[in-house]
C-alpha cells in the first residue's frame, strides 16, 4: 500500500502539485517521529468503501477452493479495497489542513458473500505549518470535532477526570431494492456506491451517539476511540463507536459510584486513570464473554424491517444488552482480583451463526498496589534458572502498551496463539432450541471462552519459549470459520526485564528479523527515530474441499478443537506476516511497531488475513 501511494505522490509532484501529507507522517502509533511537533488534533477522519468481486473472480475462487491455498485474484481485490479506503481517509485529512494522521486503524465487515466493507480511520494532526480549515473547531453533538481522537492523548490537554467508556451503537438493515441492485453490481465487480453511502451514514450515526453520551456525562473530550462492526444476521449490521470520555475541568457533580468497589467510570480504552494516580500495577487481562440470540418472533419483525431498510430497534436493543453484559462480566472478574480500574479496554464481536452473536469485553485490571505475586518477585523471593523453561505470570500480560509496575527493557518480537473450536452436534441442537426463545446461549459462551483461554495459553507458551518475562500490547482477533466454529488469535509483544542481546535486525533474505516487530509503540532496546509510513501484508486463502469435509464433520459431531483448521489459520497468519515484513523492507525499514491483524470470512470457506504496522528505521 505504501509503495502504491508513494507512486501516486510522485505522479502529483510531476504534475506540479504537492501532497499536503507526507506518507511518513501517517502511522498506526499514537505519536509521530520526534521531528514532527504535534500542536493540535483536527478530529477523527475516515475513508469507507464497499466493493464486490465480479462473477468471474467468484467462479475462479470456487474452483480454487477445491484444492485450497491462496486465491491471488481475491488478494488483489482486497488490496485495492484497503488502498481506496486509505486514500479517502487521507483526502479527508487534507481537507482539514492536516499534515499527519496518527493511530490509524482498519475495520471491515462482510456485508454479504462477495461484498465487503472496509474502513480506514485515524486522527488528523497538524504541526501548524499549514493553515487548517476550521472544521476541528466546529461543534458536533456539543463537542468540538478536534476533541475526539483515536490516540491515547489529546495534545495540550490535561485529563483531570476519566468518565468511563462511552458507546454509540446503530443496527441498520439494507432495503430489498438496494440488495437487488448490489446483486447486479456484483456480476461486474467494483464499488457499490449505494452501500458505501449507507455504511458511511451508519458510522457517522454511531459516532454522533458516542459523542452525545460523552456530553451527557459532562465530558469535553474523547480519547482512544475505536470502531467495531459485525453482521448480526444476513442483511443486518451492527456498528459500534466507542472511546473514553474525559474532562479537563472539574466535575459539576461527582460520578455516581454507588457501593461498587470498581465502578464503570474506572474503565478506560486509554492507558491512564487520573483518579488512581501515576503509579499503577497490572493484575493481568480480564474478560467478559456472552453469546446471545433474539427470540424467533423478534427475528421475524426484524426480517420485515429489512424489506424497507433503516435502523432495526429490535436488534439495537439486543446489541446494547449484550455489550452491557460482557462489560459487567469483565468488571466482575476484575473485582475478584482486587482491581481498582481497567485500562486499554477493547471489544471483539462475532456472528457465531445466523441470529447468534458473541461479544467480548476485555482489558487489563490495574490497582495502585502490586499483587502479592509481583511483590514477591520484586523482593527477590521468586527466582528461576536463566535457561530453565518458565511460565509467564498472568499479571505480566497486558493489553496496554506497557505493563504497569514492570520495567521491561527489551522487546523480543511478536508472539501469538491460535485456537479453532466448535460445539458438538448435541449442543448445537440445544443452541438452536434456545434461539427460539432468545437470551444467552451458554454452550456457545463456554465454547468461545475455551477458545480464547486456549489461544492465550499458547501465546504465553510461545513467549516463555523465547525467554520473555511478560507480554505487552496483547490483542484478540477472531473470525467465524463457519456457523458454530470460531477461530481466536491472541497476539502481543514478548518483553524482558533484561537488556536486549545483540542480534541482527534483518534476515539472510533481506527481510526484517522477527525480533524487530512489536504491537506496542516502540522497540525496547532499539533507537528507531524515523517513521516510514504504513506497511501491510494481505492474503486470501481457501480451505480445500476434502480437508473441509473432514473438519466440518468433526465440528458438527465431536466438537472441541479443529486442529486441521487451526493449522490452516496459522499458515494464513504467517503468510500475511511474512508479506508485511517484505513490504517494510522495501520501504527501507529496520523495524515494525504498532502491528495489528484484521480477519474476515469474505465468502464461505474463504478467509482474508490482513497485517499492518508502522515501518520505522
Amino acid at each position: 500500500m505504501a509503495l502504491q501511494i508513494e507512486e501516486a505522490a510522485s505522479a502529483q509532484a510531476n504534475a506540479g502539485t504537492a501532497l499536503a501529507i507526507d506518507l511518513h507522517r501517517i502511522c498506526s502509533t499514537n505519536e509521530l517521529p520526534s521531528d514532527f511537533r504535534l500542536l493540535r488534533t483536527l478530529g477523527v477522519v475516515r475513508g469507507v468503501t464497499v466493493r464486490s468481486r465480479n462473477i468471474g473472480a467468484d467462479i475462479g475462487a470456487g474452483f480454487k477452493a477445491l484444492g485450497g491455498g491462496e486465491i491471488k485474484q481475491m488478494t488483489k481485490l482486497c488490496e485495492d479495497s484497503r488502498k481506496e479506503a486509505f486514500e479517502r481517509m487521507v483526502e479527508q485529512a487534507m481537507e482539514r489542513g492536516a499534515n499527519g494522521v496518527v493511530a490509524v486503524r482498519y475495520d471491515q465487515n462482510s456485508i454479504m458473500p462477495g461484498i465487503t466493507e472496509v474502513i480506514a480511520y485515524g486522527v488528523a494532526v497538524s504541526d501548524g505549518s499549514i493553515p487548517t480549515s476550521g472544521i476541528a473547531d466546529q461543534p458536533e453533538g456539543g463537542m468540538r470535532c478536534g476533541q475526539v481522537c483515536t490516540s491515547n492523548e489529546l495534545p495540550n490537554y490535561t485529563v483531570h477526570h476519566s468518565l468511563g467508556v462511552v458507546n454509540g451503537i446503530t443496527v441498520r438493515t439494507r432495503n430489498a431494492a438496494a440488495q437487488i441492485g448490489a446483486g447486479f453490481k456484483s456480476m461486474v465487480g467494483g464499488e457499490i456506491k449505494t452501500y458505501t453511502t449507507m455504511c458511511e451514514r451508519a458510522r457517522k450515526e454511531a459516532y454522533s451517539r458516542m459523542v452525545a453520551e460523552a456530553v451527557e456525562r459532562g465530558a469535553d473530550g474523547i480519547v482512544a476511540m475505536r470502531y467495531n462492526t459485525s453482521d448480526v444476521q444476513d442483511g443486518v449490521t451492527e456498528v459500534l463507536a466507542f472511546g473514553t470520555a474525559v474532562t479537563s475541568g472539574a466535575l459539576a457533580t461527582p460520578l455516581p459510584h454507588g457501593d461498587l468497589a470498581l465502578p464503570t467510570a474506572m474503565v478506560t480504552t486509554a492507558s491512564t486513570l487520573p483518579e488512581l494516580g501515576s503509579q499503577l500495577y497490572s493484575l493481568g487481562v480480564v474478560q467478559g464473554i456472552t453469546v446471545r440470540s433474539k427470540n424467533v418472533i423478534a427475528n421475524f419483525g426484524a426480517g420485515l424491517k429489512s424489506v424497507f431498510g433503516g435502523e432495526s430497534r429490535t436488534w439495537l436493543g439486543l446489541c446494547k444488552d449484550t455489550r452491557l453484559q460482557a462489560m459487567e462480566r469483565m468488571l466482575e472478574q476484575a473485582r475478584e482480583r482486587g482491581a481498582k480500574g481497567v485500562v486499554a479496554m477493547r471489544y471483539d464481536c462475532n456472528q457465531i451463526s445466523p441470529d447468534i452473536i458473541e461479544v467480548i469485553a476485555y482489558g487489563t485490571a490495574v490497582s495502585d498496589q502490586p499483587s502479592p505475586q509481583l511483590a514477591a518477585s520484586a523482593n527477590g523471593q521468586e527466582s528461576r534458572p536463566e535457561q530453565a523453561p518458565h511460565r509467564i505470570p498472568g499479571e505480566r500480560v497486558s493489553t496496554d502498551l506497557e505493563i504497569a509496575g514492570y520495567a521491561a527493557r527489551s522487546s523480543l518480537g511478536l508472539v501469538r496463539g491460535i485456537s479453532v473450536r466448535s460445539c458438538n452436534f448435541v449442543r448445537n441442537i440445544g443452541a438452536g432450541w434456545k434461539s427460539i426463545v432468545g437470551g444467552e446461549i451458554r454452550n456457545f459462551s463456554k465454547m468461545c471462552n475455551d477458545a480464547r483461554e486456549e489461544a492465550c495459553e499458547r501465546m504465553m507458551q510461545h513467549a516463555s519459549e523465547m525467554g520473555a518475562d511478560g507480554i505487552a500490547g496483547m490483542r484478540f482477533e477472531s473470525n467465524t470459520v463457519e456457523p458454530g466454529v470460531i477461530e481466536v488469535v491472541a497476539y502481543g509483544t514478548a518483553v524482558s526485564e533484561r537488556d536486549a542481546a545483540a542480534a541482527p535486525t534483518s534476515t539472510s533474505e533481506g527481510t526484517i528479523a522477527h525480533s524487530m516487530v512489536t504491537t506496542t509503540n516502540e522497540l525496547l532496546g532499539h533507537q528507531m527515530p524515523r517513521s516510514l509510513g504504513l506497511a501491510q501484508g494481505i492474503t486470501v486463502r481457501s480451505r480445500n474441499v476434502f480437508r473441509n469435509i473432514g473438519a466440518s464433520l468433526g465440528a458438527a459431531f465431536v466438537g472441541g478443537e479443529r486442529k486441521t483448521w487451526t493449522e490452516l489459520c496459522e499458515a494464513a497468519r504467517k503468510e500475511a506476516f511474512d508479506r508485511l515484513l517484505k513490504n517494510a523492507a522495501e520501504l527501507g525499514a529496520t523495524g515494525l511497531v504498532a502491528l495489528r491483524y484484521e480477519t474476515e470470512e469474505i465468502a464461505p470457506h474463504i478467509t482474508e488475513v490482513f497485517a499492518y504496522a508502522t515501518a520505522v528505521a
